[in-house]
């Protein structure tokens, strides 16, 4: 379904130069390709809820999108990890401007400050969107997400938003092992691995919780080619 933008009308009807400049921009967002600009108008259900949905901070920045075989490059993304859903925010030729949320179906991959974010299936929580480090045979996920819970003592809103988490898988030979600190991340190799692993954190100073994403990337690098066997905590991942 191509994007319709139709702006606030309130109470009053549409009058014949409302109307034209609904056509004109119903043709325009078919020009300017309707591969990309594919969704539907995003609007703040919750404007008074303490916090946002959003992947931090709380704004556009310029990424990119790959749907379906077709990249975008340049563009002004905002990701829901809320309600897992991602925003385009895009120009129009009369001087405005619209908000989508794009369709998800046809998205394979978006990044979005340096980070890359692919569709995997997680155990119960089906296909998500999740931050993947490392192109080998060994990848670290983090699913984002936050949850809009109930407010109480509130004049002003019933709800508020939680603050950004993560959940943490590696993927190994098509197998998700999850995560949460060192010892389960040195599970997540074979045993005659760990004291290898186990020494390489500890003299590094690598707190798993909090590492950064080039350290994670070099860290399971280190540790690709040597990793065959079987490893505790294993969850198949179509």
């Amino acid at each position: 379904m191509l994007l319709l933008w139709i702006p606030a009308l309130r109470s009053q009807q549409p009058d014949r130069d409302t109307l034209v400049r609904l056509t004109e921009n119903i043709a325009e967002a078919f020009q300017a390709d309707p591969h990309l600009i594919h969704g539907i108008r995003y609007y703040d259900l919750y404007p008074a809820a303490p916090g946002h949905p959003f992947f931090e901070p709380d704004e556009y920045r310029f990424g990119r999108v790959i749907i379906n075989d077709r990249e975008y490059k340049g563009l002004k993304l905002k990701y829901d990890i809320c309600n897992q859903r991602l925003l385009l925010h895009y120009f129009l030729s009369n001087g405005g401007s619209a908000e989508i949320i794009l369709i998800r179906d046809p998205i394979r991959e978006f990044e979005l400050d340096n980070k890359i974010f692919r569709p995997y299936t997680l155990p119960r929580k089906g296909v998500q969107f999740c931050q993947e480090i490392g192109a080998g045979s060994i990848k670290c996920l983090y699913f984002w997400h936050k949850e809009l819970v109930p407010l109480n003592n509130s004049l002003e809103s019933y709800n508020q938003y939680t603050s950004q988490e993560k959940n943490s898988w590696l993927l190994l030979d098509s197998v998700l092992i999850p995560f949460k600190g060192k010892r389960s991340f040195i599970r997540c190799f074979p045993a005659s691995q760990h004291p290898v692993v186990k020494k390489y954190i500890r003299e590094n100073h690598i707190l798993i919780r909090h590492v950064s994403d080039a350290a994670m990337h070099h860290l399971i690098g280190l540790f690709e080619a040597p990793v065959t066997g079987t490893a505790s905590g294993k969850e198949d991942h179509p």
